[in-house]
């Protein structure tokens, strides 16, 4: 063989493992991004319920717009506050509690890896594969819609949450609710 059909052949090997490479880096980029961004966002929580014993109405509704904001990238979805009390129910984040009792609290997040769809996967009917193949034979190519559901399962399939609670002791100052 000549130098140029080598290279053509090495080209042509390395591409599926630079785009796997790729989505793997952009992967992980985004995970450790989101991820640091919903610890930051737990602590900014975990302070508001140590200082109040639960979340006032007008920090709710400042820390739910951030929430918003976090949530709003495209690899994020389903991001909620976690609030609860010493009986393990879950509470509304503006009713005041006793003073000395403990809150759970955090936020809780769905992670959507991006996946490549494979070759086949493209395809009308996935299983017969293309032509030339073991048998197999060309059905065409699937419509954009019957590809978002592909995607969609791919994404629903992966369990990766993101969740963040803890337990705060609330601090016992006098006892104002009886």
């Amino acid at each position: 063989m000549s130098d140029g059909v080598k290279f053509i052949f090495k080209s042509l090997f390395k591409v599926p493992i630079i785009i796997l490479a790729s989505y793997l880096v952009f992967n992980l980029f985004a995970f450790a991004l989101t991820y640091f961004k919903m610890l930051g966002f737990s602590q900014l929580l975990v302070q508001t319920v140590t200082e109040n014993n639960y979340i006032p109405p007008r920090e709710l509704e400042s820390l739910q717009q951030y929430l918003d904001k976090i949530s709003n990238t495209g690899v994020v979805s389903g991001a909620e506050i976690v609030l609860q009390g010493d009986d393990a129910s879950i509470l509304p984040a503006d009713v005041r509690r006793q003073y000395g009792s403990p809150v759970v609290v955090g936020v809780r997040a769905r992670y959507k890896f991006i996946f490549p769809l494979m070759p086949t996967e493209q395809l009308n009917d996935p299983d017969t594969g293309f032509e030339g193949m073991e048998g197999g034979s060309f059905s065409g190519y699937a419509d954009d819609s019957t590809l978002d559901n592909r995607r969609q399962e791919k994404i629903d399939s992966s369990n990766s949450n993101i969740e963040i609670v803890y337990t705060v002791p609330g601090l016992q100052y006098y006892p104002d609710l009886s």
